[in-house]
């Protein structure tokens, strides 16, 4: 009978500390939501500078800059240019809904200090303009590839 006792207060103490007003839980659910991160949304994030472009325009002009900015801010690695090795570094982003890059991932390394400068490169990106689900901002993942060619 103790041990019955004993399991039953342990139980209802597990329940009590458990439980929650509505209210905590709808907000917890929002802020899960604000957090979720998506791949694909209505309107992709794209790097800055193109906003007075047509709509049609503004996303090859944005691949355009972003590229540009790689070409002009990219140091190769001394170990791979000794070693005459190029190579193709794939990093995974977050663009936040304020536009800010985040949660930075080297995906696929050749080695040789390629992945570290793609990872270098992708954090200092400046602000982008953030995507939009269902007319909100959301944060989104990005992929991209940063080729090293001697």
């Amino acid at each position: 009978m103790k041990k019955f006792f004993g399991y039953l207060l342990c139980v209802t103490f597990i329940l009590s500390s458990c439980q929650s007003d509505g209210t905590n839980s709808k907000n917890t659910a929002a802020s899960v939501e604000d957090e979720a991160v998506y791949t694909k949304v209505d309107i992709m994030p794209r790097f800055s500078g193109c906003e007075d472009l047509a709509k049609e325009k503004r996303t090859p002009c944005a691949s355009s800059k972003m590229f540009g900015y790689i070409r002009e801010n990219i140091r190769y690695p001394d170990a791979a240019k000794a070693a005459g090795i190029e190579g193709r570094a794939v990093v995974s982003f977050v663009v936040d809904k304020t536009g800010k890059i985040r949660d930075v991932e080297v995906v696929k390394d050749p080695g040789n200090g390629m992945g570290e400068e793609a990872q270098r490169i992708i954090k200092s990106f400046p602000d982008w303009v953030p995507g939009l689900n269902e007319g909100k901002k959301v944060n989104v993942k990005y992929i991209i590839p940063v080729t090293f060619k001697l």
